[in-house]
């Protein structure tokens, strides 16, 4: 008890000393944020929490209950979860991080994610979104690996075992999916995935940053049941609405 009261106050000291030469600002409202993540407590409480969402695939705005595409047909995902509905203020988090290569992003968007109470848990395995390599090499790095890794860093049963290892590799570099429709997502999608390594009996825990139709998580999902996956769960940081 003595040695965990000595690392919290030694933790709130090296914060305040961070704190004072190294100031970090809200990315929305610019004030200092006073911790180590880009978004102020004020500013993250404003951002929208998908918490009356589709209970299978996270589309937001159902108030628990299924959206009519899990109606009509099981996906292959066992579940999704999504912190926040994306709207324009987590459009602007990912342009950042993204698309100006902010890559410190990556811990606040995971600091986010665990904030809203999202609990990854009961899984063997944890895997990040591939990019195919070429889109890789274009934007300097996998902002789903970057977020896997944040997460792994703050929430440590994440962290892999020698005998947890696998991943998912992009095999066929597909178009463009940010103005794809379903239909057209999933015909993209058709053989780009492939698993690496053993999951068989698994339960695994898919991390992505966005999911937008959750065609590209369904896809990863059934390679991974072929390949021997009990069951597959998607986690992300925002899911977009029905348009």
């Amino acid at each position: 008890m003595e040695k965990k009261m000595v690392n919290s106050v030694t933790q709130n000291i090296a914060h305040r000393v961070i704190d004072y030469l190294a100031p970090q600002f809200c990315i929305y409202c610019d004030q200092q944020s006073h911790s180590p993540e880009a978004v102020c407590e004020v500013c993250q409480d404003a951002l929208r929490v998908n918490d009356q969402a589709c209970p299978q695939c996270a589309l937001p705005g159902m108030d628990g209950r299924l959206c009519p595409n899990c109606l009509k047909a099981e996906p292959a995902l066992k579940t999704v979860t999504a912190a926040f509905e994306y709207d324009p203020a987590i459009a602007y988090l990912m342009h950042r991080w993204k698309y100006l290569k902010n890559r410190n992003l990556s811990r606040t968007a995971a600091k986010l994610m665990l904030n809203s109470e999202i609990c990854i848990k009961n899984v063997d395995i944890v895997l990040a979104t591939p990019l195919h390599w070429r889109r890789k090499l274009r934007r300097g790095f996998n902002q789903s690996e970057d977020l896997l890794s944040s997460l792994s860093r703050l929430y440590p049963p994440l962290q892999p075992t020698p005998k947890k290892r696998a991943l998912l590799k992009r095999c066929i570099a597909t178009k463009t999916q940010a103005h794809a429709s379903r239909r057209e997502r999933l015909s993209n999608l058709q053989g780009a995935f492939t698993v690496v390594g053993n999951v068989h009996g698994c339960s695994v825990a898919v991390i992505d940053d966005v999911c937008t139709t959750s065609a590209t998580g369904n896809a990863m999902a059934r390679v991974l049941l072929d390949a021997g996956a009990s069951e597959v769960h998607l986690y992300c940081l925002a899911r977009t609405p029905s348009p």
